[in-house]
């Protein structure tokens, strides 16, 4: 699968994820190289994410401004090229009904999105929100003609059952992803945003699919994929 961009064939990639740290948990690196290959990128943030606060403020009675943690995406994604779009919806409850499915359809649409990047629907025990947005957006996705590939990425829900097919090689962009998980300083303390599991993560699917590439200091971002479409156009012409 080649993210090459040409001038009449632009990739335009999209990331629909639930939370405001979602898309540098699960794609970071993925969609930095996307952005490098010339590709439009564009990160959808469906919740504000005002529900969850640091762990050492939990219990506190502390709560978050509906923009604190927008205000957060906004610096992690800052100089990368990467567009941010939030939807502004409450989390904790979302549910993969007809609202959520026509607001992030109205999105891929207006995006012209061409791959999809969401939670895995397959991770019975992942947070509720992540469930729905990937239930919602491979849904929304089969009515939009542009996109071709959906890929699924990995939770940090333990026990998860993900069985990753589809790596992407992150290697020199895995610095810039542990800088851009702590501009989320709001979630301070959480285990999934330390430098020592995005590292380990980066690491896991590989020694399972490409061990030789691992050994030899190669890091990954990993992914389920539920649509995956090879277009083979010959030399010199564009893909459609």
């Amino acid at each position: 699968m080649s993210l090459a961009a040409s001038s009449s064939s632009v990739e335009r990639v999209v990331a629909v994820v639930a939370h405001p740290d979602d898309g540098e948990l699960m794609c970071y690196g993925t969609l930095r190289k996307a952005r490098q290959a010339g590709a439009v990128v564009t990160v959808v943030v469906v919740t504000h994410g005002a529900n969850g606060v640091s762990v050492a403020d939990a219990g506190t009675g502390r709560r978050l401004s509906e923009d604190e943690r927008e205000k957060e995406v906004t610096a992690a994604w800052h100089g990368t090229g990467i567009q941010v779009v939030f939807l502004h919806l409450t989390d904790g409850a979302l549910v993969a009904d007809h609202g959520l499915i026509s607001r992030v359809e109205a999105e891929l649409h207006r995006l012209r999105c061409t791959l999809l990047i969401t939670h895995s629907p397959r991770a019975a025990n992942d947070h509720q929100d992540h469930l729905a947005v990937a239930a919602a957006a491979a849904n929304a996705a089969t009515r939009v003609p542009t996109c071709h590939t959906v890929l699924h990425g990995e939770p940090h829900a333990p026990r998860s059952g993900f069985n990753p097919s589809v790596l992407v090689d992150v290697t020199d962009v895995v610095d810039d992803k542990v800088r851009a998980l702590d501009a989320h300083h709001s979630q301070g303390g959480r285990w999934y945003l330390s430098e020592q599991y995005t590292r380990h993560r980066a690491a896991q699917a590989g020694w399972l699919l490409r061990p030789a590439a691992t050994a030899d200091g190669r890091l990954f971002e990993a992914f389920e994929t539920t649509l995956l479409t090879l277009t083979f156009t010959p030399a010199g012409e564009d893909a459609p």
